[in-house]
């Protein structure tokens, strides 16, 4: 950790900050929504995943920091937060998230445009939990849990809750107009 705050500089530093608000709640439930909104409900169970992935993954990390109450790294920290480190709630919200719009985005694509936008979806989670240890307010296990949280999760939620949830409501997983 000391190590990486000694070799901080100012260009990596902006682009941390950057990086880091693409795995904040101000920035992923507006995105969630507008999405939902753009698909005009085409898909219900699907978007109904994505509502619930989407809230889960900002209280998830919220109860799991309340149990293990571990305290922020020692280390200068770029940012001033009073909350508790274990598990990194940005990179949590950014795994579940990205990878669901990910997977969302890429039904009905051939397997090689698939491929390329679940790996988006993982690297803009990576990029996140890298800006939270870059900017000192994560240990590594904070966000590598967060990550491991956040894209178990959505794929709990998206393919075992959702496939029941169409089970039990065929039309749910029909898409709109059909």
């Amino acid at each position: 950790m000391q190590a990486i705050a000694n070799g901080r500089n100012a260009t990596l530093t902006s682009i941390a900050w950057v990086v880091s608000e693409a795995g904040s709640f101000v920035l992923l439930a507006p995105l969630s929504i507008a999405f939902l909104l753009l698909r005009r409900w085409k898909r219900p169970a699907d978007d109904i995943a994505l509502l619930v992935i989407a809230a889960g993954s900002a209280l998830l990390p919220i109860t799991v920091k309340l149990i293990v109450a571990r305290p922020r790294p020692t280390i200068e920290h770029l940012s001033q937060l009073s909350s508790l480190s274990f598990p990194s709630e940005h990179t949590t919200q950014a795994a579940a998230v990205y990878l669901t719009i990910a997977i969302m985005l890429s039904a009905g694509l051939t397997r090689g445009w698939r491929e390329a936008a679940i790996v988006l979806g993982v690297l803009i989670a990576l990029a996140v939990a890298w800006s939270r240890v870059y900017l000192g307010v994560h240990y590594p296990t904070d966000v590598a849990a967060g990550l491991l949280l956040g894209w178990s999760w959505a794929l709990l939620v998206f393919h075992w809750a959702r496939p029941k949830l169409i089970q039990d409501h065929p039309a749910m997983g029909r898409v709109a107009g059909e």
